[in-house]
């Protein structure tokens, strides 16, 4: 593989998908959960401010009218405290007019949770809106929504705007937070090791299916016997066993022909060096039939003398197509030498007198050692083999000129 990386085994290569693909759908589920998480922390800050606010509005609603209140005055301030206190809220009580009348806020926030004034649009929303005005804002790192509510007397006319400034507690969130996702990763530590002790014998499960294939394919060889795999089951890999079945089938055919084949071309090649071992004997005696023919009408006087050396020739020869006749009755098969110790000049001599008479073609025998050579050989096997080599150098030589072969 590029970057010199070692390519894995398909068991590696399963594996450590699975636990890539474990590991993302975790992480994609934790991303999931820590936002559903702060959507709904959003939702339920805002309806308990929501609850609230509306706890607070029917509180003064009814400590207006039971009163007779008809504008702002101190009697609100006194039960703004009470409620401050009862909700664990602050709140500010703006005129009719969005100038600050009463704050029960007395930290450093002060001067940016309670303005001394509101703008109109503010008043007019709420004067205009059947329920509250809800806004969101930021403290430096403090997230807080902002209610705004119109307050009427009993008439119906409206004295004053209440704000109730909500915050949202950012670090109680993220202590509730950093809680829940701690809980989350053990949970999610739990199930990566449970999935990829899953993943790891599922892996070698699939693997181990194939392995047994693949040894099967690499025990398989086309003279042998090849086994059929056995598997219980018409999934894939049953398919892939079925086509491995049927092609040892059909190797097992086509060793059978081979085999065949083979047994036909080696009888063919042995009929073919058997009709040669065979014939190349037959063309030096029917020459030397021939010359004695025309000895006996040339020469009577020495007739004996050459029957006898033409008899000598001839039985040689025929014995060794007996011998050639014998070998093949058993299966064609290379006749056993047997050894003797002889005269190497002799021998080439008894050859060399089988192709004298060949016409157009000069044979001599030309000795250059000074001293007697023996040897151990086979008499008969060396004949032939001098005799092929011989035989072939005639076949050589054109027809058209004359030749001369020296050995």
């Amino acid at each position: 593989m590029a970057f010199g990386i070692k390519k894995r085994s398909l068991g590696s290569r399963i594996y450590f998908s699975m636990i890539a693909l474990i590991v993302v759908s975790l992480l994609i589920t934790g991303v999931f959960t820590i936002y559903f998480f702060k959507n709904q922390n959003d939702v339920y800050h805002l309806a308990r401010l929501k609850r609230k606010e509306q706890a607070v509005m029917l509180a003064l609603k009814y400590f207006v009218i039971q009163n007779n209140i008809v504008s702002v005055d101190q009697k609100i301030d006194t039960k703004l405290d009470e409620l401050a206190n009862i909700h664990s809220l602050d709140f500010n009580l703006y005129n009719e007019y969005g100038g600050l009348f009463y704050s029960t806020i007395t930290d450093e926030t002060k001067e940016f949770l309670a303005q001394e004034t509101i703008s109109a649009s503010i008043i007019d929303s709420v004067v205009n809106m059947d329920e509250a005005l809800i806004m969101e804002g930021q403290l430096e790192d403090q997230n807080y929504l902002s209610t705004y509510f119109v307050l009427n007397n009993e008439s119906g006319n409206p004295i004053a705007v209440i704000n109730i400034p909500y915050h949202k507690d950012s670090k109680r969130i993220r202590k509730e937070l950093t809680a829940f996702l701690s809980t989350l990763i053990q949970v999610f530590l739990l199930l990566f090791v449970g999935a990829s002790l899953a993943a790891y014998f599922l892996s070698n499960y699939i693997t181990k299916s194939l392995q047994s294939v693949a040894d099967g394919i690499e025990k398989t060889r086309l003279l042998n016997h090849n086994p059929h795999i056995e598997w219980e089951g018409d999934d894939e890999i049953g398919k892939l066993v079925d086509a491995y079945n049927l092609m040892v089938d059909e190797l097992q055919e086509s060793a059978n022909a081979l085999a065949k084949s083979e047994r036909q071309m080696a009888w063919k090649e042995m009929a073919r060096q058997v009709a040669h071992e065979i014939k190349n004997p037959l063309t030096p005696m029917r020459l030397n039939i021939q010359h004695l023919q025309r000895s006996i009408t040339d020469d009577p006087d020495d007739i004996q003398n050459r029957i006898d050396k033409f008899s000598g020739v001839m039985i040689e020869q025929i014995d060794t197509l007996s011998r050639i006749a014998s070998e093949f009755s058993n299966f064609a098969k290379m006749p056993r030498a047997q050894m003797e110790t002889l005269n190497l000049e002799d021998t080439l001599n008894a050859v060399v007198s089988l192709y004298v008479n060949t016409p157009n073609v000069k044979v001599v025998f030309v000795n250059k050692c000074t001293e007697r050579v023996e040897i151990e050989a086979d008499r008969k096997q060396l004949i032939r083999a001098i005799g092929n080599l011989i035989k072939n150098g005639i076949q050589a030589i054109p027809t058209d000129r004359e030749g001369e072969i020296e050995v």
